[in-house]
């Protein structure tokens, strides 16, 4: 009678490890906000923590340039073309967005 001889099959149907790096050579920190080169860094940290984030102070800028338009009836003036109108009425448009996003998000 022939001797039988067992040998052990390893079975893999998937790979061992499936990870794969989404963007390879980027990081992300938590606070860490690293835009470019800035001429003086010391001041604009402290312009961050003090004044807040770029995405406040923009807010800040906004609602003072909607300020001045509105008060100098910009959308009304004759002195103006259609073209620079339209431009006018599209930054209005983004802050009244930003603005209804945020009302929306707040909790009440």
């Amino acid at each position: 009678m022939p001797q039988q001889v067992t040998v052990p099959l390893t079975w893999q149907l998937a790979p061992t490890s499936l990870t794969q790096p989404l963007l390879p050579n980027w990081q992300f920190h938590l606070f860490n906000v690293n835009l470019g080169t800035s001429s003086n860094p010391a001041v604009e940290q402290s312009a961050l923590a003090r004044v807040g984030s770029y995405g406040r102070q923009i807010g800040h800028l906004a609602e003072a340039l909607e300020l001045v338009v509105r008060r100098l009836k910009l959308l009304e003036s004759k002195d103006l073309t259609s073209e620079e109108k339209d431009v006018i009425q599209v930054f209005l448009g983004d802050v009244s967005t930003i603005r209804q996003i945020k009302a929306s998000m707040t909790p009440s």
